[in-house]
């Protein structure tokens, strides 16, 4: 992962549960998902693994826009400047509702070096993070552009605990672990997820089509 996906890792394992159970009412715009339906371990793959559909998204395929309308107007916008001047965009849903609960998602976004280097423009002069990047808001001006953007990743942090015996249930057993300080990221390649699960319960889950997960996901990980 890039030190802006550890920021994020981090930042999950530390979050504090109670200020979530007062977003009960689902954001303006979003659709109800079915009983039983958008549940996190209802992953679908595309063919070759180009894409993966979770949460009523697909990933690879689905834009900004899509997932505004799936799960509501309470979203930020962000453009990211890393150590080495590349540009990306994310959005940050604080208070969604996904498949009956209320979960907070980070929805990184794939745009064209010409429309990033259009939002940069209007950009201002952005603030570091907490990893040494530089996050900038994206103009209003710039909206319709940046929902464009085709969504090549999903974060998704679940207020629920999780445990081993949920995950095996539920996901399988990983094809691989790999620890971390304060958890284990339990890895399902052909599902395109890192399941990062915290010794007290919290947990983080990444998902990237399939044929993206060695690169983005494994690799960074074994380098940690």
């Amino acid at each position: 992962m890039t030190k802006r996906w550890k920021v994020w890792l981090l930042a999950a394992l530390g979050i504090v549960l109670t200020g979530f159970f007062l977003a009960i009412m689902r954001p303006p715009g979003s659709q109800s998902s079915t009983p039983g339906q958008d549940l996190p371990w209802q992953v679908t793959v595309g063919q070759g693994g180009a894409t993966s559909t979770v949460f009523g998204l697909t990933v690879g395929e689905s834009s900004l826009r899509e997932a505004v309308a799936k799960l509501g107007r309470r979203y930020e916008l962000g453009l990211f400047e890393d150590r080495e001047g590349r540009w990306s965009l994310e959005a940050y849903f604080r208070d969604a509702v996904v498949g009956g609960l209320n979960v907070r998602l980070v929805l990184a976004a794939r745009l064209s070096e010409t429309a990033l280097a259009a939002l940069k423009t209007h950009a201002g002069e952005g603030k570091p993070t907490a990893s040494g990047i530089r996050r900038y808001p994206v103009a209003e001006a710039d909206q319709d552009l940046a929902m464009q953007g085709v969504i090549a990743a999903i974060t998704y942090l679940p207020i629920v605990k999780f445990d081993a015996d949920l995950v095996r249930q539920r996901f399988g057993e990983p094809a691989e672990r790999i620890a971390a300080e304060g958890g284990v990221h339990w890895l399902y390649p052909t599902l395109g997820l890192d399941l990062l699960l915290g010794d007290n319960g919290e947990a983080l889950l990444q998902y990237v089509p399939p044929a993206d997960f060695e690169a983005r996901l494994r690799a960074p990980l074994r380098k940690l």
